[in-house]
Formats: C-alpha cells, structure tokens, sequence
C-alpha cells in the first residue's frame, strides 16, 4: 500500500515532486481493571499507542520550500469505532508549508503542552502508566488552529508556539488556546519549557499551566522529570509531579515512573500514580507489553476512579505493530 499510493500520485503529478504515505498502529491489550474493588477483565485498544491510520506527505515547492499535510484517525482497534464520535480523522488534521524559517500548520493538532508531557514521560503519556491520568494536561488537541514550529537548524532548540481561536462571534475570548514550548536537546539531554492557556465558552480562564520537564540518557538508564502547575483565578491551583526512569537491556526495556498531585484549592484531594512495563522487542515494528499501574486517591479526589477517595489498579498485556 505505501508503494501503490505514492506511484498513484507521482503518475498524477511532475516528476519527483510529491511525497504520500499511508501509515498506523494497531495496538492491542488484555487487560484487567479494578476499579474501587470492582474488576473486568477485557480487550483494550491503545494501551502504549494509540490505534490509528493516518495519510501524510510533502511536495517540493522549490527553493527549500515543501507543502506539508497529515490527516490522521485514532480508532480503537478492538471494535472499529473511531475515538472521536462524528470526527473521521478526530486525531490530527492540518495542511502547512515548512523551509528554512521552520514551519507553519494550520487545522487540528497536538498542543505544544502535551507534546512537552509526552515527550518526558516514559510511557508516552498513554497507557496505564502515563502521567496524564493524574496531570492537568490542558487539552491533548486544538481545533482552529495555527501552529509555528522553529527549524530543525538551531543547534538542537526548538520550540513551537500555537494560537487556536475559539470562533465564536462576539467574543474573542470564547474558547480560545494558547500553547508553546522551547527545548534543546542534544546528545543525551533534553530540557523544555511549556506554556498552555485556555478559556471557556464565557472567555473565563479555565486554566495556565506551567511546565519544566527534561530527560538524560545516561547511556545504561534514562531518567525523567516533569514538575508542572496549573491555575485559574477561581477553583484550580494543583501541582503535578513526575519522577521516571527507563533501562534498555538489549531486546529488553524496562520502564517505572511515580506520578503525584498536589491540590492546594480542595482539601484531601491529593493523587499519586505508581507504574512499572516491561517491553520486548520482536522486530523494527512489532513488540509486546506487560505494564501495570497503582492510582490512588485522597479522599477528597477521583482521578479515574468512579468514587472519591478509590484506588484504581490496571494490568494490560499486549501487542503493537506500527506500519
């Protein structure tokens, strides 16, 4: 299939020019999940990855310029439904044009703030044990949006800065976002520095968020670190911590992080997250999982659990292809 598009397109266009590629990920997970002492045991999609098909390509305009797309659904893979009701490609959707100013996206995309989490948690922030269970991620996506993102010629900084506008008439402030992050990374650092803002349908606040996250490879292990706060003026103050650690052991990879939220609006609303996988590699694409996680509430909280104060523990045993 990824040879078969790209030959359709290339016999539709000049020589050379354009670039199509069709690619996903299936993932799936036996899991188990016990909620306040209540389990089931089912098939579950997404449990390192997402499931998804995506299309995605360039053109070369010419003088370091390229046309840049990519349209991608999420799906979830044990029943076929699409993640996001009445959105076919609810994942990613955005057409841009990149050269040696950097590049400019406009659609729906991941925010710089999310990417900022994902980017320093060693489950990718997906899963059982990704951080944004317990963090305040600030919204994974924005609609409407226009997205800068720095060259990749800097010396290992980079950085993005994302505007999406709310489109609601007579109030500019209606739901509108605001997102950014600036990293370097080199060798075996990298440190980022991430902003997200974002209102309600009124224009109020919902909430800023601050966030300092970073990693080093120290060649044997790699370790982690988040450390983010998120306000508003009226009901939000929370802090959000993430200590983590990853260990390649050839075809091996074992990975653990702890996870904590601090509440300092509501009172006993504390949550902290303990998680530990183990991954095998079976080739360039395909590997199998076992991860398992521990959230536990205060009595006042309820991160992903059905009752305040409840414990949530999950143990999924999967498989992922990525094509």
């Amino acid at each position: 299939m990824k040879r078969f598009i790209p030959l359709c397109v290339a016999l539709a266009l000049p020589p050379a020019l354009a670039q199509v590629e069709v690619y996903g990920v299936l993932d799936l997970a036996v899991t188990s999940d016990s909620d306040a002492g209540k389990r089931v045991t089912k098939v579950d999609s997404g449990q390192q990855t997402a499931s998804r098909l995506g299309i995605k390509g360039s053109e070369d305009l010419g003088s370091g310029l390229r046309a840049i797309f990519d349209v991608e659904s999420q799906i979830e893979a044990d029943t076929g439904q699409p993640s996001f009701a009445g959105r076919p490609f609810g994942s990613q959707s955005w057409v841009g044009l990149s050269g040696p100013f950097g590049a400019v996206r406009a659609g729906r995309m991941f925010t710089p703030y999310f990417g900022a989490i994902a980017s320093n948690d060693p489950f990718d922030a997906k899963g059982p044990g990704e951080s944004t269970r317990v963090f305040y991620d600030s919204g994974v996506r924005m609609d409407n949006t226009v997205k800068y993102s720095l060259p990749a010629t800097l010396g290992g900084v980079y950085g993005d800065l994302a505007y999406g506008a709310g489109e609601v008439a007579g109030n500019s402030q209606a739901n509108r976002q605001l997102s950014g992050d600036v990293g370097y990374a080199a060798g075996p650092l990298n440190v980022v520095l991430a902003y997200h803002s974002a209102n309600d349908g009124q224009g109020m606040k919902l909430a800023r968020s601050h966030l300092l996250g970073g990693s080093y490879d120290f060649g044997r292990l790699k370790g982690w670190l988040v450390l983010a706060r998120s306000r508003n003026d009226r009901t939000l103050d929370t802090r959000d911590t993430l200590f983590g650690v990853s260990v390649p052991v050839g075809r091996h990879l074992i990975a653990a992080d702890y996870v904590h939220k601090s509440d300092f609006t509501n009172r006993d609303a504390d949550a902290t997250q303990l998680a530990l996988a183990y991954y095998h590699t079976l080739s360039r694409r395909t590997n199998l999982y076992l991860i398992g996680s521990q959230l536990s509430n205060d009595g006042g909280a309820s991160y992903q659990v059905s009752l305040p104060g409840g414990t949530r523990r999950v143990i999924a045993a999967g498989m992922r292809h990525q094509f």
